[in-house]
């Protein structure tokens, strides 16, 4: 380990001697060229100044229509027939449910909860969708060509629904991502409303469910943000059984899984998962180390203490599969063996693992095939004969790949809707979610091959705390949406602007690489680009300065989501607008209600809190530039850590710098501040001004000081509070 380390380092040396980000401008008559960055930062504060940040829309529906997930309408998965009814494929970015063909053809479309994620057939051939900005699910009746809405289940105390799922004794499995539960539902009639009553048991699940499937005995939860597969033996009337649950865990997060059940009732199951590489993430050699992508192969064996063993590990990202949000697992006809196909979101190649059945049981290395697939994939559903097809949000596309290398893409119909994304943006994107920012990367031991979204999962975080390779400084991850009027940017560079952003970008991404990061990339390098559907696709190459301009433009359109709290919303709640007020004496000094953080005359005054904080694009940044010492220690720089943002704290766990505390209760509670208020905290009664700034730790508040804490009165409101922001 420590000669890997040398090299590490020793590699960082030569690259930061051979190549630092840029070439050496040339010097003409004893001056040298103007700074290649200088167009770049002129370009970026032109776009500032044209900005209206109080208005900057959402991202929900910015990036086209966005088809998230497949699923076949029988529920048993037998082929349909040619021109019948095939597969349900939910668009994110216009609400709403499509049904296709065999060949992707599109038959009919309705409409679907907000930014849909899950869709579940039942065994009577009902249809249910969920979307993660709703609280309802909605039922549809496929009656021959058409999709037919059919009633809907709303589900009180939830903001939105990530999945769903349908069990064969007509249960539905729903998943709250925001409070980490599982939600079990039996649907009964329908009123004359349309609205669906149900018998419903919740229960905790764990930090950040996003994907639920149901088999004939057990329930599979992936639980993102505790990097964790929960499976759930179910009883005979499909309820989760209490205690007996089997917990694969990782270091990192898993994005994607597969199983079949082997044994029948009482048995056990063999499970495929595609995920970041099982190690901790490793920034001793100044890139990111060990965070390759893996497919990895399990057995559970069923049981009151269920056993987990690991059958292999396969790093794919040697394949070109990078970031595999779709895998698939099937047996291999006529033998015991198994085979896993696996896409990647982040690469271009499709990978074919087949773990051969020996006398020992599954052999552990497989026999390896691959094939080019255009990246992007979210989501995969098998049409039988070895035809597969894929639903690729990054193209806006679904893919039907015929099983003999030929892939046909067809572009999903957009509605009619305008599709305002610029060239420049379409390339930002593909830059952040693919390897296309590092294209010379390569998997060997620390050495990995990855994306932005290998540490950031749709843009936000991936639940992990990692070693920083300064001393030891440990941080979270930290989303990557909303950073145009939110500079400088990052806990402890506090890069200036997204120029120093972009430039850091690629020199970072591709540091152990040996290539310079200041390159062109041409169509004849990615092939897949021309999916993209650029004007000007055939073009011989992008230079280093419009690749850059093209990830700052994508950084400057990535808003953060609407919050799924707010929709619908004109007023606070009592308990919210009590909330609003403790945060003003107690947390806006540091997070400042600013449009822009770097600038303290765009602070909204606290009569437009309201109005602001309840509008979709939520816009208030709540940050500030600059260091703060709150007692979250070890600092990431000498004088602390840049105060951030709080926007969308629910997708953001855990919380502080060092990844401490799991909950915003934790937050709140472990607050220690000197009370100069002269009155109790949360006591409100006959005040309107703020109480003057003090003393306040977040944690590790020293004893003996004079320094109180919240009340319980006061926690309770800024919850409320901080569930809107």
């Amino acid at each position: 380990m420590a000669a890997v380390r040398l090299a590490l380092a020793l590699s960082l040396g030569l690259a930061a001697v051979a190549c630092d980000g840029r070439p050496a401008p040339p010097v003409h008559g004893g001056a040298p060229d103007p700074d290649p960055l200088e167009p770049l930062r002129r370009f970026e504060a032109a776009r500032r100044a044209e900005a209206d940040f109080s208005r900057a829309p959402s991202s929900d529906r910015l990036f086209g229509p966005d088809p998230i997930a497949l699923l076949p309408v029988d529920p048993l998965g037998r082929p349909a027939a040619p021109g019948a009814p095939a597969l349900l494929s939910p668009l994110r970015g216009r609400d709403a449910l499509v049904l296709l063909d065999a060949s992707l053809r599109e038959l009919a479309r309705a409409p679907a909860p907000a930014s849909p994620t899950g869709v579940a057939v039942t065994p009577t051939g009902e249809v249910f969708a969920s979307g993660e900005a709703s609280p309802s699910l909605f039922r549809y009746a496929v009656r021959g060509a058409s999709l037919e809405p059919a009633g809907r289940i709303e589900l009180a105390g939830l903001h939105g629904v990530r999945d769903v799922a349908a069990g064969p004794e007509g249960l539905l499995y729903a998943l709250d991502e925001r409070a980490g539960t599982l939600v079990t539902l039996r649907p009964g009639p329908t009123g004359a409303d349309g609205r669906i009553d149900v018998e419903r048991w919740d229960e905790p699940i764990g930090a950040g469910p996003f994907r639920v499937v149901r088999l004939a005995h057990h329930l599979i939860v992936d639980c993102l943000l505790d990097k964790t597969l929960v499976v759930l033996p179910v009883g005979a009337d499909g309820r989760p059984l209490p205690g007996g649950a089997a917990r694969v865990r990782h270091d990192g997060p898993i994005w994607s899984f597969d199983a079949i059940e082997t044994g029948g009732a009482g048995g056990g199951l063999l499970l495929a998962a595609g995920g970041v590489e099982d190690h901790p993430l490793d920034r001793t050699g100044g890139s990111f180390g060990y965070i390759d992508s893996f497919v990895f192969l399990y057995r559970v064996a069923a049981g009151a203490r269920p056993e987990v063993t690991r059958l292999s590990a396969v790093n794919v990202s040697e394949l070109g599969v990078l970031t595999p949000k779709a895998v698939a697992l099937s047996a291999i006809p006529g033998s015991s063996g198994v085979r896993v196909i696996a896409t990647g979101y982040g690469g271009d190649r499709r990978a074919e693992l087949l773990f051969r059945a020996t006398d020992a049981g599954l052999a552990s290395a497989p026999e390896v095939s691959t094939r080019p697939l255009s990246p992007g994939v979210a989501a995969m559903a098998a049409l039988g004969g070895g035809a597969f097809a894929y639903a690729n949000p990054l193209l806006d596309a679904w893919l039907l790949d015929a099983g003999d290398g030929a892939v046909v893409k067809q572009p999903v119909r957009d509605g009619g809707e305008d599709d305002a994304r610029s060239d420049e943006i379409r390339l930002g994107e593909a830059l952040f979610f693919t390897s296309l920012m590092a294209p010379w990367n390569k998997a060997d031991g620390p050495l990995s091959r990855f994306t932005c979204e290998t540490c950031h999962f749709e843009g936000y975080v991936d639940g992990r705390t990692h070693h920083t390779g300064r001393g030891d400084v440990r941080a979270t991850t930290k989303p990557l949406l909303g950073l145009f009027n939110n500079r400088p940017h990052f806990s402890r560079a506090l890069d200036p602007d997204l120029t120093a952003v972009a430039d850091n970008e690629f020199r970072v991404a591709g540091a152990l690489s040996g290539h310079d990061p200041w390159f062109s990339i041409s169509s004849e390098g990615a092939p897949w680009l021309a999916d993209l559907g650029l004007a000007d696709a055939g073009r011989a190459a992008r230079p280093p300065e419009a690749l850059r301009r093209a990830l700052m433009s994508f950084l400057m359109a990535f808003s953060h989501r609407a919050n799924p709290a707010v929709l619908g919303r004109t007023s606070f709640t009592p308990l919210e607008r009590d909330g609003a007020r403790v945060f003003r004496e107690r947390c806006a000094r540091c997070h400042a209600p600013v449009l822009r953080s770097d600038d303290p005359g765009s602070a909204a005054p606290f009569e437009r809190w309201e109005a602001l904080v309840l509008a979709p694009e939520g816009p208030i940044v709540w940050g500030r530039a600059g260091y703060e010492k709150t007692g979250v220690v070890p600092y990431v720089h000498e004088d602390g850590a840049r105060v951030p943002s709080l926007r969308r704290l629910y997708k953001k766990r855990p919380y502080f710098t060092n990844g401490s505390a799991k909950t915003l209760r934790d937050v709140l509670e472990r607050a220690r501040f000197e009370d100069t208020g002269g009155r109790a905290a949360g006591d409100h009664r006959g005040t309107a001004a703020a109480a003057a700034p003090g003393a306040f730790f977040h944690d590790g508040a020293p004893a003996g000081e004079g320094l109180v804490a919240l009340d319980a009165g006061a926690i309770e409101a800024l919850l409320a509070f901080l569930d809107l922001l």
